[in-house]
């Protein structure tokens, strides 16, 4: 069967119609409101830069020794008949006091016979000098002479039986006990002196123009603290600083700063003994930098910049560092009076970046 043209043609006024309703919607719509782009700027902390002297801490640490330390040997051989309470390893002794005595017997016997070859001597030279026998004579001075150097030497073994401290000390080690038989030669205690104590303080080439020692033409001493832990306790000492050690050492490279602290046992003038052989950290305050900024070490980047505010975004800024320290670093060129440095490390970080400061 043949279809009419009139079948055909429905099709496609059905199309047609939807065609126009589908124009109608599209073009018969009011446009939407375009919508605006929010840019959030990223909070930040900053700190405002003020140039100005910037004080200098040095830090370092060392073991307490003594400044002097000596080892006592015997003079004269015999036996140890007697040891003071004080002679025992870490006992504390004054100048002057006997710490042992050696048996002083034939000494004393050697001095008696001293004398007497002085006495025979002397003797001897006024029998020759009356018959005035020139020879003779000059002889008989000669053995007056003799004698009286054995008698000086006889008085000085018997003083060398009794061995005192030379200074003020700790005993360190002792090599001779009681009843004990010495040679001339044995070494007999090993002291510590105490009148001062010295700590070497290692510093680091970049550190030694900033410390100061020596004493000054008013009579003051650049100073440095020390911390000693006695437990959960800090206890500190005031050291002077007295000199700088005029050589590097080869291992580690390093400068030494020498410090003293005097009567280091006198509890009357310290809070506690600081005792030879204790470690201790020392502070020291070193000479100011004129004209420079002190910034937290977490604002500076590797390449030495930092980062700045600048109307509302971030900028960065080359620095010269002249000192870095654990927490901070000390800048010199770079930076004016009213620069914000960026303290905040944010995940991204790039020049011209928008930011807030924290107020």
């Amino acid at each position: 069967m043949q279809k009419t043209g009139l079948g055909r043609g429905v099709p496609l006024l059905v199309l047609a119609a939807c065609t126009a309703v589908a124009f109608v919607m599209v073009t018969g719509r009011s446009e939407l409101p375009q919508r605006e782009s929010v840019v959030i700027a990223p909070l930040v902390e900053v700190l405002t830069v003020a140039p100005g002297p910037v004080a200098v801490t040095i830090s370092s640490r060392g073991t307490v020794r003594s400044k002097h330390d000596i080892e006592l040997v015997s003079e004269v051989s015999g036996r140890v008949i007697e040891v003071a309470p004080e002679f025992v390893e870490g006992g504390a002794v004054l100048q002057g006091v006997a710490l042992l005595s050696i048996d002083p017997i034939d000494y004393e016997v050697a001095l008696s016979g001293a004398k007497a070859g002085v006495a025979s001597a002397e003797l001897s030279l006024a029998e020759v000098q009356v018959v005035v026998m020139r020879a003779a004579i000059d002889e008989a001075k000669a053995q007056v002479q003799a004698s009286k150097d054995r008698l000086r030497q006889a008085e000085v073994d018997l003083q060398n039986t009794v061995i005192a401290a030379p200074f003020d000390a700790v005993i360190d080690s002792k090599r001779v006990d009681l009843g004990q038989y010495v040679q001339a030669g044995t070494a007999l205690v090993r002291l510590l002196s105490t009148g001062s104590v010295e700590i070497r303080l290692p510093l680091l080439a970049s550190d030694v123009s900033f410390v100061s020692y020596g004493q000054s033409a008013d009579g003051s001493w650049p100073e440095a603290l020390l911390t000693a832990k006695f437990g959960n306790i800090d206890t500190q000492w005031m050291a002077r600083l007295v000199r700088l050690e005029q050589r590097v050492d080869e291992q580690t490279r390093v400068f030494y700063l020498v410090a003293e602290v005097d009567s280091p046992y006198d509890t009357r003038r310290h809070p506690r003994p600081l005792s030879v052989g204790l470690f201790v950290e020392a502070a020291i305050d070193g000479k100011p930098i004129p004209n420079a900024v002190a910034v937290p070490r977490s604002a500076l980047y590797a390449d030495n910049s930092v980062f700045v505010v600048e109307q509302g975004s971030l900028a960065k800024q080359k620095v010269t560092v002249l000192r870095r320290t654990q927490d901070s670093i000390i800048v010199g060129d770079g930076l004016s009076a009213g620069d914000q440095v960026v303290l905040s490390r944010l995940d991204i970080m790039v020049e011209g970046m928008p930011v807030s400061v924290a107020q």
